[in-house]
């Protein structure tokens, strides 16, 4: 990827990172963050598990970006509980990712995260080959949660060495996402 096309790419990311929290930040404060805080409280189990199917849901498809809900959940839930929520969330979607990949092959893969994104996949197979793999995968995972692990899939890395990766890794991701950007948040409300 050109250097000029990668910086574009990053730019835009963050312009999506930025409009995502400003919108979080908008609807938290029309709410009330207690009045958020209650209404998980008074949902009972449900809550986290929507909360967690919502993760994983937008972890499967490629497109959409779990953290700004991560953010959220460290605010609504606390953040401890927020953490803890959202890497239960992330380990599903990611070995939803997998499994989807190992079972059903590229061609359903290119339709879930995009036919541009396949090339970023490609890259990252190549990465994956050979007794590295798993030391790939946790350098790898903070890019792109949800490409790595379809990426993964499409490799002959088992299973269970890609769960350490996706837990070592998640475990750092969603910790930053959830303390700092829940923090940063709360300055905000």
């Amino acid at each position: 990827m050109p250097r000029f096309q990668l910086i574009q790419r990053v730019l835009m990311v963050l312009l999506g990172f930025v409009i995502l929290y400003g919108v979080m930040v908008l609807l938290l404060r029309s709410v009330g963050l207690e009045n958020a805080q209650q209404w998980i409280q008074r949902s009972g189990n449900w809550g986290p598990l929507i909360f967690i199917g919502l993760c994983a849901g937008s972890l499967i498809l490629a497109p959409l970006s779990g953290s700004s809900l991560f953010i959220a959940g460290g605010a609504v839930f606390g953040k401890e509980t927020g953490y803890v929520l959202s890497l239960v969330a992330s380990i599903l979607g990611c070995s939803i990712n997998f499994w989807i990949s190992r079972k059903l092959g590229r061609s359903v893969v290119s339709h879930l995260i995009g036919r541009g994104n396949l090339k970023e996949l490609d890259k990252f197979t190549g990465r994956l080959k050979g007794n590295r793999g798993v030391f790939y995968l946790v350098l790898l995972m903070p890019l792109s949660q949800d490409i790595v692990s379809y990426a993964a899939g499409l490799t002959p890395i088992s299973y269970s060495r890609f769960l350490v990766a996706l837990i070592l890794s998640g475990a750092v991701i969603i910790a930053a996402y959830v303390y700092l950007g829940t923090s940063l948040l709360e300055v905000f409300l």
